[in-house]
């Protein structure tokens, strides 16, 4: 990743043997050879510079010197356990053949990873094309399918508040073939990807840049490539628990009544949640970061109750200080917020801290707010400047921010600091706004903050968390409920883990007949995602689509918070492995083509199964890949490789767990994340000791590790576990088959029978605890 050049590597750089090819003309001559075996099922590349011919044979890393067109050969196992090899060739540098003159330097950087990069004197239009045609996933978030091939894609940032098409927020110019290879390309630019287009046995790829630098990595299974690739680029860093819990936004609140009315209400109601959002416009002009009088009589009391009820806040902003403000559309601010120049303004303009046009003169473009201008984070004082602005929230309360805007369409024909081209770095202005917010919260808060992100690349996908952007509320197959899947879904094929969407879809600006089952439909699977965030155009809470909505909502609110700690662990995974939270069928099984084709489902963690509801019907069908699956309803056990007719009616999401998992839970009167001793109201219950293992039928061995690092093993023998690690109050859940008895380090239990016929049972666990049932 050339954000943070060498550094971005795990270990040195330099540590790292560089191979390249010294070459004169005429000459055909082998002058590296590493040998087979090295790391684990090493690829071999062979970077091939021929006039004419074929390439010797050769075992592990071969560099062979010859005049004319530079060609790679690239050679890896298969998931068969056969061998294949892909030819990369037809490298151009603006239209010319990259010969010896423009050479290409390979080493190897990793075991099964491998990196090729070429220098020109100037920035140009870089070509090369890869003799493959199959599958590929990744590419980043996208809406409008996970099997890319037959696409063209484009490696850009857009804002596209209508239907996505195949545009983004988040590209990532990385993809994995289902042949069992991946490849990133090593840029900020607008890389494009014809994908078996143009050419229907070709990938062709066209970047600019200084210097082209691509990645091959080895698998051949998907998640390998995955954990290789974002090896380099870097994973998640985890946010605190907080985070994981429920959020209640806005498009805006008038008033300081309103942010009360979600405070008080979700409390009232029973509703889990950590996070009020407070969206725009909160301050007395874009971006001041000083709130509002005239619509908040008194932030500062309106904070602290906030935070007194166990909710963390967090404020909408943008990168831009307005010149001139569109008058509002929010309704009943017309006497609120000026149309004149944003306070901070001119002392930005007077020090430079803007982004300049070529003639130096200040960058000035209408956005959606109105007219100004924004920030240039490669200007280390600007930076600075912007960041004690910030600064200014963070010291009232604020312990996040919604970081919006940003994408590279609002930079036009500018100038930076740092004078790089700005066709390089069309990308990049997402991920150094991100950072900068990171930074500032980092250096007030420590690790206590969550950052919500619209736009971004590599770089900022380590950063917690993104949204979706602005999608309709409805079942639009364009922009609406099943779109947001699918971008979830290509996220985390692509190393961004923590991704979530706006709960009911934010584009709502008229209630309609049946509104209240796409609600019910997007909070069902919202709540088997990363993120709960409720927010609309309309300013819509829970309440407001009527009884049985608000019943289900609740339901589906409190799941999603008592599988906190299963959550928690499958982040943590991704920061790991680079492993997403949900992860398409396809990850798992690229072999199975069935499971390839079943686009609207997905694991969430490692043992959940959910198939979203994705229409106005009761029913859908569901492919169970292979294993044995448990009905998370019923209790059925079912088989995998199969594909099911399952009902689902308005209060029933299908969802089904591997046979014989153990799923760790807290208790289901948890109603917000944030520790017990930073708020005041004791009748608001909090994460405290509690812990819950549901045991599903169908297994007699396996286990796990939960998020706390306790370990729950199953064995030895059909009705034994053991329980090791950190001190708690325990209650395992024997779902739908509740034992007869059952004992701890030899002491009987009582045994809690529910409806279901399911059996709980409670003790104070320290050490190791062995239980035992019949």
């Amino acid at each position: 990743m050339r954000i943070s050049g060498k550094q971005s590597f795990r270990g040195r750089a330099q540590d790292v043997p560089k191979h390249q090819a010294r070459l004169r003309p005429g000459s055909r001559e082998r002058i590296l050879a590493v040998p087979a075996g090295r790391g684990s099922r090493t690829m071999a590349l062979a970077a091939l510079l021929l006039l004419g011919g074929t390439a010797p044979a050769f075992s592990g890393v071969q560099v062979v010197r010859a005049a004319g067109p530079a060609q790679l050969s690239f050679t890896f196992p298969n998931t068969s356990g056969a061998t294949e090899s892909v030819t990369l060739d037809g490298f151009r540098l603006n239209g010319q053949p990259v010969t010896a003159a423009n050479r290409l330097q390979v080493r190897q950087i990793a075991p099964g990873v491998t990196e090729a990069t070429a220098r020109a004197p100037a920035a140009g239009e870089w070509e090369f094309a890869v003799a493959d045609a199959s599958a590929y996933y990744g590419f980043g978030e996208r809406f409008d399918r996970l099997n890319h091939a037959h696409t063209i894609i484009r490696n850009c940032s857009r804002n596209t508040p209508g239907d996505k098409g195949m545009d983004t927020y988040k590209p990532v110019p990385f993809f994995m073939s289902v042949r069992g290879y991946g490849l990133w390309v090593d840029t900020f630019s607008e890389a494009v990807f014809d994908l078996n287009v143009t050419d229907s046995t070709r990938i062709q790829v066209s970047v600019y840049a200084d210097k082209l630098r691509f990645v091959l990595i080895e698998g051949p299974r998907f998640p390998a490539i995955l954990e290789r690739f974002t090896a380099l680029a870097g994973r998640l860093r985890l946010p605190p628990y907080w985070a994981f819990a429920p959020w209640k936004g806005r498009d805006y609140h008038r008033n300081q009544q309103e942010v009360y009315e979600d405070i008080d209400r979700y409390r009232e109601l029973g509703l889990p949640a950590s996070i009020i959002l407070i969206d725009s416009p909160w301050a007395t002009n874009y971006n001041t970061y000083e709130f509002n009088p005239k619509q908040f009589d008194n932030a500062r009391e309106m904070i602290a109750r906030l935070h007194d009820e166990g909710y963390k806040l967090v404020l909408w902003h943008t990168s831009w200080i307005n010149q001139k403000n569109n008058p509002p559309r929010e309704q009943g601010f017309a006497d609120k917020l000026p149309v004149t120049t944003a306070e901070n303004f001119a002392e930005a303009e007077k020090n430079g801290y803007f982004l300049h046009r070529p003639d130096g003169s200040t960058y000035i473009a209408a956005w959606w707010k109105g007219t100004g201008s924004l920030i240039d984070f490669t200007n280390a004082a600007a930076k600075k400047w912007w960041q004690a602005q910030v600064g200014k929230a963070i010291a009232m309360g604020a312990d996040g921010f919604k970081d919006d805007d940003a994408e590279g369409n609002f930079v036009g024909g500018v100038k930076f600091a740092s004078g790089a081209d700005p066709r390089l770095v069309r990308n990049r202005y997402a991920v150094d706004y991100n950072h900068a917010v990171a930074e500032i919260l980092t250096e007030r808060k420590g690790k206590d903050w969550v950052l919500f992100q619209r736009s971004g690349t590599v770089g900022s996908h380590v950063l917690p968390v993104f949204w979706s952007g602005d999608n309709d509320a409805s079942f639009s197959t364009e922009n609406g409920l099943p779109t947001v899947v699918t971008a979830g879904l290509n996220a985390g094929l692509s190393g961004i883990s923590m991704w979530v969407s706006d709960l009911g879809g934010y584009n709502k600006r008229e209630r309609y007949d049946g509104d209240g089952v796409l609600f019910v439909r997007w909070t069902q699977y919202s709540a088997l995602s990363p993120g709960m965030e409720v927010i609309s155009q309309m300013n819509l809470g829970p309440w407001d689509y009527g009884d049985e909505a608000l019943r289900i909502f609740r339901r589906y609110s409190v799941l999603h918070m008592s599988l906190f700690p299963y959550r928690y662990a499958a982040a943590q995974e991704t920061g790991r492995t680079g492993m997403p939270m949900m992860r398409a069928l396809a990850l798992m099984h690229q072999d199975d083509a069935t499971a390839r084709e079943a686009s609207t489902e997905y694991y969430f963690g490692p043992d959940l199964l959910v198939a979203p509801v994705l229409g106005p019907v009761t029913q859908r069908a569901v492919y169970l890949p292979e294993g044995s699956w448990v009905d998370y309803w019923t209790g059925r056990l079912l088989q995998g490789k199969q594909t099911i007719v399952a009902d689902a009616p308005l209060d029933r999401l299908p969802l089904y767990v591997r046979a014989g998992a153990i799923l760790p839970k807290i208790p289901e009167d948890v109603m917000t994340l944030v520790p017990q001793s930073e708020f005041r109201d004791r009748k608001v219950q909090s994460l405290d000791d509690r812990r819950v293992y549901e045991i599903y039928p169908g297994g007699t061995s396996g286990g796990i590790t939960d998020f706390e690092g306790r370990t729950v093993t199953r064995g030895p023998g059909a009705n034994r576990l053991v329980l090791s690690g950190q001190a708690a109050r325990v209650t395992l859940r024997w779902r739908f088959d509740a034992p007869a008895g059952v004992t701890v380090n030899g002491a009987k239990l009582a045994v809690v029978k529910a409806a279901d016929g399911s059996g709980s049972a409670s003790f104070g666990h320290e050490g190791t605890s062995e239980v035992g049932w019949e």
